[in-house]
């Protein structure tokens, strides 16, 4: 008998865990994946307009700013393959647009996220970071982003949270000390973490994130072991997990460390787990 008291209030606490906010990944996460529409205004509003039983699919979008440093222009790009040149001005002004429907913006009914993470390179090559200069205009950039968006929210009545994050800490650095002296809706500032150094130069310790009021930590969830999810956990930050494709390995990362957050690029086949 007690034995299935046990099991009994087990999975009572199982039901009672709050489910990870499902973050649409790069702006797409309409099904199928198609990375070649990832941060294109077509897709985000697509995945935008994503239900789940008559609800939206998504608590939050990702959006990536890309200061070119040829010509000093800020975009909406994951990076410089292909020919796009579509500026970071054009997503805030969708965003803007969803913030003023009426009737629930997210699944869970929380407040909208938008994760804006600002790339820490300027050209095609990945070596090639800010220089100073440019890291001042592109923080400029990510909160012009940021103050449309607000506006929006503000005018609308809705909540809303916007996350600066990015690979580079002295890009958020950069963002940090241009903080204007009006910010209307929340927001906080995240690390991202992908494949560890030396197979991937891109990643940088915490410890190198001193003077940034870091809230969010964003993680690969397959390059992460207990020990690293115990130190975020003493960090006292939120954890986000962020994939390519979900995997089996995906799923029982999630079980496991129990994220807050999930980014993914296929919003209804995780919103679809998660309910199972």
């Amino acid at each position: 008998m007690r034995c299935e008291l046990v099991l009994l209030a087990l999975a009572l606490a199982a039901c009672d865990r709050p489910q990870p906010l499902v973050i649409c990944h790069n702006g797409n996460c309409v099904e199928p994946t198609d990375p070649e529409r990832d941060d294109t205004l077509e897709a985000l509003e697509e995945s935008l307009a994503l239900e789940v039983n008559g609800r939206p699919a998504i608590d939050g979008i990702e959006i990536d700013t890309f200061w070119r440093g040829e010509d000093g222009t800020c975009l909406y790009a994951h990076d410089l393959d292909g020919a796009r040149s579509t500026l970071a001005s054009e997503p805030a002004t969708v965003l803007a647009a969803h913030l003023a429907k009426r009737g629930p913006l997210t699944f869970s009914g929380a407040p909208l996220v938008i994760s804006l993470e600002l790339k820490g390179h300027v050209a095609a090559e990945k070596t090639a970071k800010h220089t100073p200069e440019q890291r001042a205009l592109h923080a400029a950039c990510a909160w012009d982003v940021y103050r449309v968006i607000a506006d929006a929210a503000v005018a609308n009545d809705q909540d809303a949270e916007l996350i600066f994050s990015s690979f580079e800490p002295d890009v958020l650095r950069a963002v940090v000390d241009a903080t204007p002296a009006s910010t209307p809706m929340p927001y906080s500032y995240g690390a991202i973490y992908g494949i560890p150094k030396p197979l991937d130069p891109s990643t940088h310790p915490l410890d190198e994130y001193t003077g940034i009021p870091l809230s969010v930590v964003e993680v690969h969830d397959q390059w992460l072991n207990d020990a690293q999810y115990e130190g975020l956990l003493s960090a006292n930050v939120r954890v986000v997990f962020w994939m390519f494709s979900a995997t089996v390995e995906t799923f029982a990362a999630i079980e496991q460390y129990e994220p807050d957050m999930v980014t993914t690029s296929e919003a209804r086949l995780m919103r679809r787990w998660l309910e199972d």
